[in-house]
């Protein structure tokens, strides 16, 4: 694991001499992202389980981007797809870090008979700029649900990592 940190540290050396601002007005974005998320033990939740994402977003200045989104999650139980929409306020947009914070909400339906509802909650994160058209981006999601899948699905934390690639 220290090995695969030092690797990755020497790569993002060699793009930070070719890095301009992160993101800006008028970018579009395609994101692909992966995470694992975890129910809530408190709440008797005890899955584990993986999701992939796409999203699709504009930057409608500097600072605030909306997208649309697909997602699939495969668990031990039922398995949980969703399409829906997020919006991002990015602080420094100008630097190759950048910090965010957002909000989504998904419809979402689960296999099994289980049901469909909302999925909701705030997101937050940073992106790291690998050269002026591709970030790496590292965020954690708290999941809220509505309608059938709250009696399944409750609380959920999600760490996602992902690659976006910017069209100017």
């Amino acid at each position: 694991m220290k090995r695969m940190w030092v690797l990755f540290s020497l790569v993002s050396l060699l793009f930070a001499g070719v890095a301009t601002a992160a993101v800006q007005q008028g970018d579009l974005e395609l994101a692909v992202s992966g995470s694992f998320e975890y129910e809530n033990y408190e709440a008797g939740g005890n899955d584990t389980f993986f999701t992939i994402a796409a999203r699709v977003g504009y930057f409608m200045t500097d600072n605030i981007q909306v997208s649309g989104q697909a997602s699939g999650s495969w668990a031990p139980g039922p398995d949980l797809y969703g399409l829906g929409v997020s919006g991002r306020y990015h602080f420094m947009p100008a630097n190759q870090l950048v910090p965010y914070v957002g909000a989504q909400i998904e419809y979402a339906w689960a296999t099994g008979g289980v049901g469909d509802g909302l999925m909701y909650g705030p997101v937050v994160g940073v992106r790291f700029e690998l050269n002026p058209r591709s970030d790496f981006f590292v965020e954690y999601q708290f999941q809220l649900f509505a309608g059938d899948l709250d009696d399944v699905f409750d609380n959920v934390h999600a760490v996602v990592f992902g690659i976006a690639t910017e069209f100017r």
